[in-house]
């Protein structure tokens, strides 16, 4: 027999709709809007320079006002395991004891929360046990950053009752804070790597101008002691032999006193080379440095006849620290083709490149074999060549072959 509908029936039903509370008969069609509008409250604080706490006070009220609460609040798991409230949660008196509560307890039940006629009974209790006994009904959703738990988001007292469509908006919304707690830990796990590299970078400042300073005091000393003692002795030693070859007349004794004569005036202009070598390159001025290199190479052209290209293009402010190491990297580079090189040209090409001043030493010399010039004696300039330019902060590089010369090339930064 076919049902039919009596009219009173149409009536009781139609009441029945028109009594159901407003955000419950629209809460399915808003449910995207809703959820577009956590995310956006919460997508915010990217494009903000407010702090958390203000940060938290807002997203708060917009979880309020979404799921139709009275109170809301973000709960952090700390060090002992026990919930503590973030700051400013939304709809708390400022005397509520809310603000004062640390909860203990397994809190995994709200992973997966069971609501029943609009709250959840499990987290009422938690919620009385600890002492806020003005929660009448309550929803919560994990607060989480990848698989670590942060804590939980909460919602409190709804006048019509929550939803399970109102725990889906709070697991949203402990989802993208999470992510925006991940970014805060990163941004400001960035600020002390920042804050880090900076001290590394005054700690290395400070190294190289003590290495810079204690190396060009040892080497004034040393050149300071070989002028003022060993030299002053060659050279009387010098003045007492031609006393003594102008006493011996032309006995047999003139000969041999001749070549120690000769053979005092090398050691002498070799000690006196050695004192160029180690004396502390002079402070030049900006728009000198590349006077200074063009000087070392004519003295090197002077004594020991080989000559030389000279290609520079460099800033006219170079800072005074970074002249000394480019000028102290050059010598040493230039000085181990007068010693090792047997070359008879050598070219030096400088400018700026990259932010930092770049070096090129090539002659056309005997060469050597790279890989075993840490065991050659004499090489040790080559080894100082590296660490002065990896302690700049920049590299040296060393190419070279038996019979094909060798070409140093070196690169340091302006700023150290």
């Amino acid at each position: 027999m076919e049902s039919v509908a009596l009219p009173f029936e149409d009536d009781l039903a139609l009441d029945l709709r028109r009594a159901r509370p407003k955000r419950l008969r629209n809460h399915a069609p808003r449910t995207n809007d809703d959820a577009f509008a956590v995310i956006s409250t919460l997508s915010s604080y990217f494009d903000s320079e407010e702090e958390l706490p203000e940060f938290f006070a807002r997203v708060s009220a917009a979880v309020t006002e979404q799921v139709g609460a009275q109170r809301a609040a973000f709960w952090r798991i700390g060090p002992r395991g026990t919930l503590a409230l973030q700051p400013a949660p939304a709809g708390f008196a400022d005397d509520s004891p809310v603000h004062e509560l640390r909860i203990g307890g397994d809190i995994s039940f709200v992973d997966d929360l069971e609501v029943v006629k609009g709250t959840s009974r499990r987290l009422d209790t938690l919620w009385r046990e600890a002492g806020l006994a003005e929660v009448r009904t309550s929803i919560a959703a994990p607060w989480r950053a990848g698989d670590r738990r942060i804590g939980l988001v909460a919602a409190y007292d709804s006048e019509h009752g929550f939803t399970a469509a109102d725990v889906s908006l709070l697991r949203l919304a402990g989802a993208v804070a999470g992510v925006l707690w991940q970014y805060k830990e990163s941004e400001e796990e960035l600020g002390h790597t920042a804050v880090r590299l900076e001290e590394a970078m005054a700690a290395r400042r400070h190294l190289i101008n003590n290495i810079a300073a204690g190396g060009d005091e040892a080497r004034r000393r040393f050149a300071a002691a070989l002028h003022d003692d060993s030299l002053q002795l060659l050279t009387a030693a010098e003045l007492q032999v031609e006393r003594i070859r102008a006493d011996a007349g032309g006995n047999h004794h003139a000969v041999q006193l001749d070549q120690l004569r000769v053979t005092l005036r090398k050691v002498e202009d070799s000690l006196r080379r050695l004192l160029t070598n180690v004396s502390p390159e002079p402070a030049y001025e900006a728009n000198d440095l590349g006077e200074a290199i063009s000087e070392r190479l004519e003295a090197m052209r002077t004594q020991a006849g080989i000559e030389s290209h000279i290609e520079l293009r460099l800033p006219a402010d170079v800072p005074q620290a970074i002249q000394g190491i480019v000028l102290k990297n050059v010598g040493e580079a230039l000085t181990n083709v007068e010693k090792h090189a047997h070359a008879t040209r050598v070219a030096v090409v400088a400018g700026e490149v990259d932010g930092g001043i770049h070096v090129e030493v090539r002659d056309d010399g005997t060469g050597f074999v790279v890989a075993e010039s840490v065991r050659m004696p004499g090489h040790i300039g080559l080894i100082a060549l590296r660490e002065r330019a990896q302690l700049a902060g920049g590299w040296c590089r060393i190419e070279s072959e038996p019979g094909a010369g060798t070409k140093v090339e070196l690169w340091v930064p302006l700023n150290l």
